[in-house]
């Protein structure tokens, strides 16, 4: 009752302020820990404060620095600046200074004097009784409890890569084994002990290094922790005395996706005539039990504008149309398909699909700002070409999962291949990632990157929902605890939380020697300009710097402002450690960016800001060093890798080996890590995950694969859910020909353009959409695919149709992707040229800077990935194909070519004629040539007064005329027809 009565009472007291915060608020109380009424004051005069102005930030299950304000005991524990408070000292605790200087909370929300007051007094009559907050503790202290304290705030020098004085303290054995010093630890006898005494003498860990290494000191409270382990013996971690997987019965062992897939016997059927190829006799099979069979074939230049659609992701040019209709031959139809599988714009759109379920994105994913990954382009141009020359599936999953362990690429020639190869590891990096950071790159941070490519990597390739078992066993499938953290331990070698490299470490200096040489020569002169631009705006800001600094210093209490005053007088080398502790206690206030300086005062502002702008253009015109923005194997003996309690990232319970889900026990080849070559310094863990994956019988890898084609190709999956082939997905019915394809591709190499053709070619897919009244009547779903579905073009396809129909598209491939930017009607569009534009695929790919026309579209959000795209129908879609300005330009610009082409403006028929085959892929009827004419003439009457005294166009009667039909395209262009694919 205690927890129910104090949430009533809070939102009795509260509600006054809830204001827009109203959800995020509550949601953050729900979650508060019931130690609150133990400290009344805390309660009644201190926390409502917290609850209003700061939890928002200090409240989450992943707080801001590390601060957890919602429980005395949490704010005790500190940030990972370390303690924010001194007991019985509030003018020297941390968080009123912030407070009481104005420093936080940011933006207008500053607290009451009175508010301040009421935290002051907390702090001045906290009890000291239990400030070490162990003396409650009656269980024993082991490794497992001092891990965490020592995973947060000393690895990062005393880790794996980094082991300063030869000190390891990973392990309990590490710390007694010690290093130059000698040993960390000294059983039973804290106070001997070097790790208690640097971390005591506040020299470890090194001030300087704590925010550039993102580890925290820890608090009194973690050393008190430190200090009764190694008082007990230092007692290990705890002996395993049970498992924690679950036994799994052979009825979940014997669900469908569980199972190797076995090639079925090809069923006859009784309209043996419609049999094309295999696909077709399953499907009719189905049908014909249903007293069912297929529809009738769609017309010749639908079934082609569907299946160029479909390949290449744009509608044939009128070239292409007429070269297709003179051509009556028997096979005409799978020559074409031939000929597009072969065409550079099959991997271009096909590569879209698969960049879906990578979860790629040009940008980080983080905050407001979701600054650019600036060598991410390198994995998309590797799908590609990897697509376009029909790499083996087999190949492709393993060059993503470790392509820098099949080989040792230190030692390879820098070619085009390798450079792919290593850029294929692009796909365990496409995840939202905050710690390129220094504040945002702790190990619960990491952890999320983790957790994120774990994700990606069992949803895309398995089609298994594995990140529900990251704090619990899974609910529904036979996946246990201990299988997600075994599967996530084969990526700890490259990720490892506890010896993290931030992203620009993982970058890799390896370019083709033509890159290098280009990318010198364009930065060279711009280099010299960027610096001479710095040093003038330094110059000039120095001045401004002091006073801001100054007046930071007179807004702090008396006894601070003193000493920091003679710290700012004091060069670094000469700083005691007292002093050293002040500037790190202060930094905030040091830390004077150029932003502040700018809101602080408005002379310094207009004198820098033309400089600004000039430096911001310098740096934006440069061009990156290359290099391969891949992740790679560390080398040399990982860390330990733990499972977590209910998934918290310093919760470790019993340490776990690199594995897979235990369910396929006996059912694949075991997988067995192994060195990739005699002396490798690699793992080899994420290489056995590849051959584990790509076995010929797995029963998810294939049948994954599969039905994601299918998926695109008929618009229905044969696997209705295509992000879960676990229990809660029941066999589907069409699982004879899934599980026959899943062998054929297998039994044909791979070859993913082998099952492009087999669909293409059948059938079935040349249906009609056509609806049929008994078809409708018994399969109202279309589950038994008896005809083709209309189906809307999904946001790329819609903005590269825009390209190529009204003939803007630029084919310029592979490379640095096309910027964005805002028009005059402040619409996200792409910085192409006055005349043309890449294919969407090239554009960049920004989480937060998206093609206003391709959002509206329901271009999919990668969080951290996209199994399946979702359409909806809603007004803006049409608003921006009526009234947005690069749809309109399109249109303009096809009119324009149009008129040049024909010939005479006034041979408005032939006008008509090649616009609809232009947009449309068909030549128009005599009545719609009619009504399109009156159309175009009641145009042409109206613009002549638009017009007048614009002197922009002239002359006005010529202008009239191509304005009349680009009028008449960007209404063909907003057509039903158009956007959809029948």
């Amino acid at each position: 009752m205690r927890t129910f009565s104090y949430q009533v009472n809070w939102w009795a007291m509260t509600s006054r302020h809830f204001d827009g915060l109203f959800g995020v608020v509550l949601l953050a109380l729900l979650a508060l820990p019931t130690d609150l009424a133990a400290a009344s004051d805390f309660e009644n005069d201190v926390l409502p404060v917290f609850v209003e102005r700061c939890i928002v930030c200090h409240g989450a299950s992943s707080p801001q620095k590390g601060l957890d304000l919602r429980t005395v005991s949490s704010i005790r524990k500190g940030s990972e600046s370390g303690a924010v408070i001194e007991v019985s000292r509030p003018e020297e605790s941390l968080l009123l200074t912030k407070i009481a200087t104005g420093s936080m909370p940011p933006g207008e929300m500053k607290l009451e004097p009175q508010e301040i007051e009421s935290i002051r007094q907390w702090i001045a009559n906290i009890e000291t009784s239990t400030t070490d907050g162990v003396a409650h503790s009656k269980r024993q202290i082991t490794e497992r409890d001092v891990l965490p304290i020592i995973q947060a705030g000393c690895l990062a020098c005393h880790g794996k890569r980094k082991q300063e004085a030869e000190l390891d303290l990973r392990t309990r054995a590490s710390m007694l084994a010690g290093g130059k010093s000698g040993p960390a630890i000294v059983l039973g006898r804290p106070a001997e002990s070097l790790l208690i005494e640097r971390l005591e003498a506040r020299e470890m860990p090194p001030l300087k290094k704590m925010h550039e290494a993102s580890v925290k000191s820890p608090t009194v409270a973690e050393v008190a922790v430190l200090k009764q382990w190694i008082k007990a013996g230092a007692p290990p971690m705890p002996i395993k005395t049970t498992t924690t997987d679950f036994p799994i019965s052979q009825q979940e062992r014997n669900h469908w996706s569980f199972l190797p897939p076995q090639r079925p016997t090809v069923p006859e059927v009784r309209d043996q005539h419609l049999v094309r190829n295999e696909i077709d006799a399953f499907l009719l099979g189905k049908l014909e039990k249903k007293g069912l069979t297929y529809s009738p074939s769609a017309d010749k230049l639908k079934l082609l504008r569907r299946l160029y659609l479909d390949v290449t992701g744009t509608p044939p040019t009128p070239q292409e149309i007429e070269a297709f209709l003179r051509d009556e031959s028997s096979d005409a139809y799978d020559r074409e398909v031939d000929r597009l599988l072969a065409s550079p714009a099959y991997g271009e759109r096909w590569a879209r699909h698969w960049l879906d379920l990578a979860g790629y994105s040009d940008s980080r994913g983080i905050g407001f700002e979701d600054k650019i990954r600036p060598h991410a382009w390198r994995f998309r141009d590797y799908v590609i070409r990897s697509l376009n020359e029909d790499k083996p599936y087999q190949q492709f999953l393993t060059e993503q999962l470790a392509g820098d362990e099949q080989t040792d690429y230190t030692k390879e020639p820098v070619t085009q291949q390798l450079i792919d190869r290593l850029a294929a590891t692009g796909f365990l990096r496409t995840t939202p990632d905050s710690t390129y950071e220094p504040e945002f790159a702790y190990i619960p941070e990491r952890m999320t990157v983790i957790a994120n490519t774990v994700q990606v990597v069992s949803s895309a390739v398995m089609g298994l929902t594995m990140g529900c078992a990251r704090c619990h066993d899974h609910k529904y499938d036979p996946i246990s605890q201990s299988d997600y953290y075994r599967f996530a331990a084969i990526f700890q070698t490259a990720y490892d939380p506890y010896d993290w490299r931030v992203p620009k470490e993982r970058l890799l200096d390896i370019a083709l020697d033509e890159e290098k040489a280009a990318a010198a020569t364009h930065n060279s002169p711009i280099e010299k300009e960027i610096s001479l631009l710095e040093e003038s705006i330094k110059q000039i800001e120095k001045p401004y710097r002091d006073r801001l600094l100054m007046q930071r210093i007179e807004s702090l209490p008396m006894p601070e402002r003193v000493k920091l005053k003679e710290l700012v007088n004091a060069s670094e080398d000469e700083r005691t450690l007292e002093q050293k502790e002040l500037a790190h206690k202060y930094q905030d206030e040091f830390d004077i960016t150029r932003v502040a300086l700018t809101q602080a005062f408005d002379e310094l502002r207009d004198a820098v800001r033309p400089l600004i702008e000039e430096l911001n253009n310098k740096i934006a015109s440069r061009k990156a060093k290359p290099a391969i923005r891949a992740l790679v194997d560390m080398g040399g003996m990982p860390s330990a890798h733990y499972l977590l309690n209910r998934g918290e990232p310093l919760a470790p319970l019993e340490q776990v080996e690199p594995g897979v889900p235990a369910l396929f026990a006996g059912v694949l080849d075991s997988y067995r890590v192994q060195k990739p070559w005699a002396g490798a310094s690699t793992s080899g863990r994420r290489l056995a995950l590849a051959h584990w994956l790509t076995q010929p019988n797995h029963p998810l890898t294939w049948r994954v694969i599969i039905n994601q084609i299918w998926t695109r190709r008929f618009g229905l999956g044969l696997v209705m859910n295509p992000s879960n082939f676990g229990k809660l997905t029941p066999a589907p019915p069409h699982i004879q020909l899934l599980d026959w394809l899943a062998v054929e591709l297998v039994e044909n190499g791979g070859q993913l353009k082998h099952i492009h053709r087999l669909m293409l070619t059948s059938t079935a897919y040349r249906q009609s959409s056509a609806r049929r009244s008994r078809l409708m009547l018994l399969d109202p779903e279309n589950v038994l695919f008896g005809r083709m579905l209309l189906r809307r073009m999904d946001a790329e396809q819609l903005y590269d149709s825009l390209l190529k129909v009204t003939e803007r598209l630029n084919p310029e491939a592979f490379g640095l992707p096309e910027h964005v930017g805002l028009n005059e009607s402040n619409e996200v569009v792409a910085q192409g040229t006055d005349n043309s534009f890449r294919r969407s695929i090239y554009v960049l790919q920004r989480r937060t800077s998206r093609v206003t026309l391709m959002d509206a579209y329901d271009l999919p959000h990668m969080t951290p990935n996209c199994l399946e795209r979702r359409e909806s129908t809603v007004s803006t879609q049409a608003l921006h194909m009526m009234n947005g300005e690069p749809v309109w330009n399109h249109a303009k610009h096809l009119a324009g070519r149009i008129i040049d082409r024909v010939g005479p403006a006034s041979n408005v028929t032939h006008q008509i004629r090649a616009a609809f085959l232009s947009v449309l892929s068909r030549h128009p009827t005599d009545t719609e040539v009619e009504r399109s004419a009156k159309t175009i003439a009641e145009l042409r009457r109206h613009w002549p007064a638009r017009l007048a005294g614009d002197g922009s166009f002239a002359p006005r009667e010529w202008a009239a005329r191509w304005l009349s039909l680009a009028g008449f395209v960007h209404t063909l262009l907003n057509s039903a027809e158009f956007v959809y694919i029948d």
